[in-house]
């Protein structure tokens, strides 16, 4: 009778593309995890600029100065987060590295260049512009931040 002594070369490819196969598969699905969680931590981030631009809205009008609300109209949004995002560059028109966020002085709009484009269907740079919402009596009666088109 004679021993085996090991496995073949046969063997040996095929448990080699067996470990290939699954790590392909297994990044592929750690990119969509990654895509799906830059997507939740931007909506996150710029819900939070809208319950923030809701809560400085409604402290002018608790006071009475409803007059006070087209001050918001060319504010940095980010102001209303309380915390700086991740990225954040402060007032520059030049658009920065993936990841990163940046207020337009010139347009007054907020832009995000993505790490990952092809979770917002290949947009290389989202914009968000505070605009004003109705009018009572020639004075702004609300305002929302909204996505802009590129």
């Amino acid at each position: 009778m004679r021993k085996h002594r090991g496995r073949s070369k046969l063997e040996f490819l095929v448990i080699v593309a067996l470990f290939g196969i699954l790590a392909a598969a297994l990044l592929d699905r750690l990119t969509g995890i990654e895509q799906a969680a830059e997507r939740t931590e931007i909506e996150l981030t710029v819900r939070n600029m809208r319950v923030g631009l809701q809560l400085a809205i409604g402290e002018r009008l608790m006071r009475g100065e409803e007059h006070r609300l087209a001050e918001l109209v060319d504010a940095n949004p980010v102001g209303f987060l309380g915390w700086l995002p991740q990225g954040y560059r402060g007032e520059a028109a030049a658009p920065g590295g993936p990841g990163t966020w940046r207020f337009d002085p010139a347009t007054h709009a907020l832009a995000y260049r993505p790490r990952q484009p092809e979770a917002f269907g290949g947009r290389t740079e989202l914009r968000w512009k505070l605009a004003s919402q109705g009018s009572v009596g020639g004075r702004i009666a609300g305002m929302r931040l909204e996505s802009q088109p590129n």
